[in-house]
């Protein structure tokens, strides 16, 4: 039994008064501690707990998906590549629908700042605005090289997050495009 007990206190020594005998105050605990489980069974039960965030991950179809061959191919006028390269730089094109010996390709490079990388983005995204109506029809390729870091990825992806963009894939750097401008950019494709 759980009780809380009050000591008594003594008087001074030497006087004698007459004093009644106080009784020695005594609480019993035992409901209070009763109480204080029943309250923290109820919390538990009733809560809800949050449920973590999470991105979505959309998964490529198999090769053998038969809703695979109707989809229609993007112009590469719609779209946006990123190289995530070492120290943490991005490299980001466009390619034009048709490409040529003399087709010359200008590459941005940029850091991973808010006035790095998104800016690059955000205008891109304009320039998709101005010429097709709206900014959701960019396409974003996001394609980290061999020796890019992982955090790399993860804030390409947060970027994807932050600047609404709602079509993007990560995809390898296997297009002879890309490495062409791994030439250019002196980083190492494979």
């Amino acid at each position: 039994m759980a009780e809380m007990n009050v000591p008594e206190s003594g008087g001074k020594k030497g006087k004698k008064k007459s004093r009644s005998k106080k009784m020695s105050t005594r609480v019993d605990l035992t409901a209070m501690v009763d109480l204080g489980f029943l309250l923290i069974t109820f919390f538990m039960l009733a809560t809800t707990f949050n449920k973590p965030k999470t991105m979505e991950v959309v998964k490529p179809a198999k090769d053998d998906d038969p809703n695979k061959k109707d989809q229609p191919a993007i112009k590469m006028s719609k779209t946006f590549t990123m190289l995530l390269g070492t120290n943490d730089k991005v490299y980001a094109y466009t390619s034009p629908d048709n490409i040529d010996e003399n087709t010359e390709l200008a590459v941005d490079s940029a850091d991973y700042s808010p006035d790095g990388f998104r800016r690059i983005l955000q205008n891109r995204q304009k320039e998709c605005a101005a010429a097709w109506g709206h900014k959701d029809t960019l396409f974003v390729m996001i394609k980290p090289l061999p020796k890019s870091k992982v955090k790399n990825t993860v804030d390409a992806l947060d970027e994807m997050s932050i600047n609404g963009v709602k079509r993007y894939a990560i995809l390898a750097p296997d297009d002879p495009v890309d490495s062409v401008i791994c030439l250019k950019i002196g980083q190492e494709r494979k």
